[in-house]
């Protein structure tokens, strides 16, 4: 059984406005900083994030590819700058844990999140949230995973 301190919680819909990339899994390790290093350096194009800090939403899309949007969250009425892209993730019920640790272990904590759901018996969906990051990538983070389903 995993042990960590995850729980479930219920988000509305949120609109994440940023970079954004698609790839093969094995690419996401060299893709995604790049991503980060364009958002940051287009960073007073977007609101502020101080509430939540910057964020990346992933989808999987089936057969090993990934839709990474790293950015900030932001309401429908705001522009989207050119060259960025929108991504809207649905309310819905959502497993979530803080990392507070290393940048480099966020993949595991998200790991041990999907472990948590498949020990309580959810499912876990194609979609992940991860708020928190400072213009440095530290944190804490706040990991999301979302839970299909009804409640």
């Amino acid at each position: 059984m995993t042990t960590i301190a995850a729980e479930l919680t219920d988000l509305p819909e949120l609109r994440v406005v940023g970079v954004q990339l698609e790839a093969p899994f094995d690419e996401l390790r060299h893709r995604v900083p790049t991503a980060w290093k364009a958002l940051l350096s287009r960073a007073t194009e977007l609101p502020d994030p101080a509430a939540t800090g910057y964020v990346e939403a992933s989808e999987h899309l089936g057969g090993g590819r990934y839709r990474e949007t790293v950015g900030v969250l932001t309401g429908a009425a705001t522009a989207v700058p050119a060259g960025m892209r929108a991504v809207v993730l649905p309310a819905g019920r959502w497993a979530r844990v803080v990392h507070d640790g290393p940048l480099v272990k966020v993949a595991e904590s998200f790991g041990r999140l999907h472990d948590w759901c498949a020990d309580q018996g959810l499912p876990s969906g194609d979609l992940k949230l991860d708020t928190g990051y400072d213009a440095d990538g530290g944190g804490p983070h706040v990991l999301h995973v979302d839970v299909p389903g009804p409640a």
